[in-house]
């Protein structure tokens, strides 16, 4: 195993640095044209990648959220008009299924545009695929099943 030295230290910052400003401004935009939060669209795109409704509980662990989190968030998406929750039938009546609305799905579509947009400026462009293969193997050594 390789010291834990400078070099990596403050590669590590720089990565957590640049990660956080790449989500601000991805967020930024996106609130300013479609009044929708980065975390708003994860939360939408998750659940339109499931094909449109999936359960709370697989929604939260997807986004790696708290469920009280997502509670909150879902609860404003809900009031948004842009997804729909209920119980399911029985046996498991504890289960919440949340399933995207027709108005979730438009501004899902709408805020994609601008989202692969930004994810092209901002990230992709500066890449060769040398640079691409590189990533993904070392992000396939950061993963790890939870």
């Amino acid at each position: 195993m390789p010291r834990l030295d400078a070099e990596r230290i403050q590669l590590w910052r720089r990565l957590c640095m640049s990660s956080t400003a790449l989500q601000r401004r991805v967020d930024a935009q996106l609130q300013e044209e479609h009044f929708l939060s980065l975390a708003w669209f994860e939360c939408l795109a998750a659940i339109r990648d499931a094909g449109g409704t999936m359960r709370v509980h697989e929604l939260s662990e997807r986004l790696d959220e708290l469920p009280s989190s997502l509670s909150r968030r879902l609860d404003r998406l809900e009031e948004e008009g842009y997804v729909r929750r209920k119980h399911t039938p029985k046996p498991d009546r504890r289960a919440v299924t949340v399933t995207l609305t027709a108005a979730g799905r438009a501004v899902w579509r709408d805020a994609n545009i601008t989202y692969r947009r930004m994810v092209q400026q901002h990230f992709a462009q500066h890449l060769t695929d040398t640079d691409i293969a590189a990533l993904q193997r070392v992000i396939g050594k950061l993963e790890w099943d939870t």
